[in-house]
């Protein structure tokens, strides 16, 4: 003769709950008392958004678990104190950044699909973490750099959250702030030119005082809103760099002539001119790449097998010429 059957709801305001949110979905756990042998767990609208083969109950020796609508049977061995725990896709998470007047700031932003859960502990998990038949929003999938054993998971940064209610809908948390010294970057990166006028890149770089998984960065200066970017996944202590889009004072003035010539190469002086426009200093970060095969003559630039790498600091207005000789087939 079987044992009765008890039944429990769990009511997400009445017990509080461990909630591990991830880009596309969340882990979940959930306090309960289990009565011998047996228990039905109502689970409402809930059930439709956990991730299949994803609900357990951990403290106890399961024996079967039987769907019937929105309720699932339990059976095991055991009774007593135990976890209840699912995988939930109505929950998601991703890591976002504000860089104002120098303060940076890391921002979580949860999106909570369906009833309310009451966190005693929240955690955010910024990286890669597979879920087959997830319902991940798109753009929010992210890559993340591991940390060092006991800070972060293997491949994963951790952010711990102060225990709050998740509403319904979109909530955003700032988390994390620290000051930071961005340097001002200006960039040409791309195939060799002859073109009188070169484009160059805007951006900051300054060092990570804390883990920074990928996600996009807000720049505000001077009051003034200078954009945003994508900034990379960042481990702390290392330079993070953002590029914010083409600049339009600063241009690099390039002149050619031709030193020689023979049947098969021909050999070039390459002058190219920066004057910095700003009142404050900045770093000038250049990269091209020629046609193959070529020979390079550029004394202190890094030598690439497809070009070259180049960084130098400008003071306040100070211009700079760089000249380097180039020789490519005819």
């Amino acid at each position: 003769m079987r044992k009765p059957v008890f039944l429990l709801f769990l009511g997400l305001l009445a017990l509080a709950q461990e909630v591990v949110v991830y880009p596309g979905f969340a882990e979940v756990k959930e306090p309960v008392f289990l009565p011998p042998g047996a228990w039905v767990y109502l689970a409402g609208e809930r059930l439709a958004r956990m991730a299949p083969g994803s609900l357990r109950l951990l403290g106890v020796e399961e024996q079967e678990r039987v769907y019937q609508g929105t309720t699932v049977l339990f059976r095991y061995r055991g009774e007593g104190k135990a976890t209840l725990r699912y995988l939930y896709t109505g929950l998601s998470g991703e890591v976002f950044y504000t860089l104002e007047e120098g303060r940076l700031t890391a921002w979580a932003r949860l999106r909570l699909e369906g009833e309310a859960l009451e966190a005693k502990k929240l955690t955010l998990l910024a990286g890669e973490a597979p879920l087959l038949e997830a319902k991940a929003a798109p753009g929010v999938a992210l890559r993340a750099l591991a940390e060092a054993p006991g800070e972060s998971p293997f491949g994963l940064f951790r952010y711990e959250l102060l225990p709050r209610r998740v509403e319904p809908g979109t909530t955003e948390i700032p988390f994390l702030r620290a000051d930071v010294a961005p340097a001002r970057l200006l960039r040409y990166q791309g195939p060799f030119r002859t073109d009188r006028l070169l484009p160059l890149e805007r951006g900051y770089r300054f060092a990570a005082p804390f883990p920074l998984a990928p996600g996009a960065l807000e720049v505000v200066e001077g009051g003034l809103f200078l954009g945003q970017a994508p900034l990379p996944g960042t481990p702390r202590g290392e330079p993070a760099e953002v590029w914010l889009g083409r600049d339009l004072e600063a241009r690099l003035e390039r002149q050619v002539s031709l030193l020689g010539q023979g049947e098969k190469e021909a050999t070039y002086r390459v002058e190219t001119r920066l004057e910095n426009p700003y009142p404050y200093p900045i770093t000038l970060l250049l990269a091209e790449v020629f046609p193959q095969p070529f020979r390079l003559d550029f004394p202190g630039a890094t030598l690439l097998p497809q070009g070259y790498r180049l960084e130098l600091s400008l003071k306040a207005k100070e211009a700079r010429t760089l000249t380097y000789r180039l020789t490519l087939p005819r």
